[in-house]
């Protein structure tokens, strides 16, 4: 993801567009597999670059009910703040703790954008996804997946020390 420095990005109000279509970059969770798309525009301003935009991917996730693997997409506002500081130099990371800090975009001579877009991709990946919100799950005694069919385990009786529970939550007989 790497782009000629064009001489009107470091102008204060100078700008770049710039089309992303590209694997995602090292570093970047699993999950994602497909291509990067999308168009983010560099403008420059006097604390650095402002990086807007939109990115489109997908993620292969695992369904947090079943376990099956299943695509997400992912559509992805662009509203960063970065800096024209050399990605590879140290000096360009300090205060990264602090919340805000600048992302660097440079290598050489190049604007650079792996970095800010792997951090946009990890940042947007969903904690839990669902493979389709119906999703039964899997059954916690025999490990069946109930999306296929009810399972044939022989349930076990709940603690004898929690039947009384159960009577809270069956129909009262008149």
């Amino acid at each position: 993801m790497r782009y000629p420095l064009e001489p009107a990005i470091t102008q204060e109000c100078g700008w770049v567009k710039l089309r992303v279509s590209a694997p995602p970059p090292a570093g970047s969770a699993p999950e994602f597999r497909d291509l990067v798309s999308g168009t983010i525009v560099l403008t420059g301003a006097r604390a650095g670059i402002a990086a807007a935009g939109r990115l489109r991917t997908q993620a292969t996730l695992a369904c947090s009910r079943c376990t099956k693997q299943h695509k997400v997409r992912l559509d992805i506002e662009v509203s960063e703040e970065c800096a024209l500081e050399d990605i590879d130099q140290p000096r360009a990371y300090q205060g990264a703790a602090s919340e805000g800090s600048p992302i660097p975009i440079l290598n050489g001579n190049e604007l650079d954008l792996s970095e800010l877009v792997r951090q946009l991709l990890n940042l947007h990946l969903p904690p839990r996804s669902l493979c389709k919100p119906d999703c039964a799950g899997i059954c916690p005694d025999c490990g069946q997946d109930l999306n296929e069919g009810m399972c044939e385990c022989n349930k076990q009786a709940a603690d004898a020390r929690l039947a009384g529970l159960g009577d809270l939550f069956s129909p009262a007989e008149d």
